[in-house]
């Protein structure tokens, strides 16, 4: 009987410290928007279920030694002789009493938050703790001078503008959107973050779009391309986006005065991902006739296409190709006039693995080699002709194999040297 209530006492021991690691390891975690959450690609309700089937039979066996204890077996489960047995006996039935309490009361707690995981995002608590804040209060805060409520202004206003559409239309009839354009312009980074985020919340409002434009906003935005903040520039960037989406009159006002420099700023001082929203916005902008000619109004904008030619992400490199040839379709000479491209081009048909990239790429050199004056430059680089036009009728696209064919034609009837090139052609179909 005393080697099994030791044995009894090494299993509960080991259960315990098992079930100490595994909820350790488990346990979900809490935020104020979320609620509580465990890893993505979990099924969270199957592991609290676990947890929870854990603490009950764990509290079942606090039952039963406390039955043990209650048949008086002090003897066998000390080891502390000196000690009275009565003394003990009522220890561990205290000590096992509380444990059985705490697992029963873990046991509800797991299972209610079984309940919690149907919440997929945010709490329902939330939209409460929006809805009863004073925005006037909020803005008072907003232009006191100290930048700690300063910060914690633009903070609730970045949370009302995300909480839903009534919010964002009562925060902007107060002049919410005055006051975010001021903070906009703060010298702390964590002031304008906040209010850069807040106004690109608001902007995905159509009706509040106009009204931003009209108190000068996109000004603001523009002047925020130059944070060193990676996050103020692509929450800039993303309000811009959204402005410029089917809205001739915005993008009058953001490529206005300097706008080109700031957007070109983005692509040679940022990160990947904003220079793929600066792609993006040009290829909106492509589409305006009257805007586009902009694009490629001054040749110290050649360079900026050229480094997104070149760049290693296809997303970026497909959007600004695609402005590129918008371009060239309304006016070749605007791409011609640029001979600049057509090493890009070249390399880009030599190096990339998308076979859209490759294909705009091989419509607009065909654009310089039917032109008389950029033929020229383009034998200039016979290496890269070799290596382009290899790589083209290799493929299996009949269209890239045509303007493959096209090119090759072209240069034959314009340079009779390029005949060292056409013996590409026999790999075609």
């Amino acid at each position: 009987k005393q080697w099994y209530q030791r044995r009894v006492r090494g299993y509960t021991g080991f259960f315990n410290c098992c079930f100490a690691a595994v909820a350790l390891y488990l346990a979900p975690k809490y935020t104020r928007l979320s609620g509580f959450y465990l890893r993505m690609n979990e099924r969270n309700d199957l592991r609290i279920l676990g947890i929870s089937l854990f603490a009950f039979l764990l509290f079942l066996t606090n039952l039963a030694l406390l039955t043990a204890l209650h048949e008086n077996v002090c003897p066998f489960i000390t080891s502390l002789p000196s000690l009275p047995c009565t003394e003990v006996t009522y220890l561990s039935i205290t000590f096992y009493m509380a444990e059985s309490v705490a697992y029963f009361v873990f046991f509800v707690v797991a299972t209610l938050l079984c309940w919690n995981f149907k919440f997929q995002i945010g709490n329902y608590i939330e939209p409460m703790l929006v809805e009863i804040r004073d925005i006037k209060y909020i803005f008072a805060a907003a232009k006191s001078k100290s930048v700690k409520e300063q910060r914690s202004a633009a903070l609730d206003l970045a949370n009302l503008a995300a909480s839903n559409a009534d919010n964002k239309f009562s925060l902007v009839a107060e002049g919410g959107l005055q006051v975010l354009i001021d903070l906009a312009l703060s010298e702390d980074e964590g002031v304008r973050g906040y209010a850069i985020e807040a106004i690109s919340e608001l902007l995905t409002v159509k009706s509040i779009q106009n009204e931003f434009v009209e108190i000068g906003g996109v000004n603001t935005l523009m002047f925020a391309l130059h944070s060193t903040d990676t996050h103020i520039v692509k929450e800039s960037l993303l309000a811009i986006c959204q402005l410029c989406q089917d809205n001739e009159d915005v993008m009058v006002h953001v490529l206005g005065e300097n706008g080109m420099d700031d957007l070109c700023h983005v692509i040679n001082s940022c990160r990947l991902d904003c220079v793929r929203l600066v792609a993006g916005i040009f290829l909106d902008v492509s589409f305006c006739d009257n805007l586009r000619g902009e694009l490629l109004k001054h040749r110290k904008y050649v360079p900026v296409f050229e480094r997104m030619i070149r760049c290693s992400d296809s997303v970026t490199q497909q959007l600004c190709l695609q402005t590129l040839e918008m371009i060239a379709i309304s006016n070749p000479d605007a791409i011609t006039a640029h001979p600049h491209f057509i090493s890009p081009l070249l390399a880009t048909i030599g190096k990339s693995a998308d076979l859209q990239v490759k294909t705009i790429s091989a419509k607009l050199l065909l654009y310089f080699v039917e032109d008389e004056q950029t033929l020229t430059e383009v034998l200039k680089c016979s290496a890269d002709i070799h290596t382009a036009l290899l790589k083209l009728v290799t493929t299996q696209d009949n269209i890239m194999q045509c303007v493959a064919a096209k090119i090759l034609l072209l240069l034959v009837q314009n340079d009779r040297s390029a005949l060292k090139v056409c013996h590409c052609c026999s790999f075609a179909n």
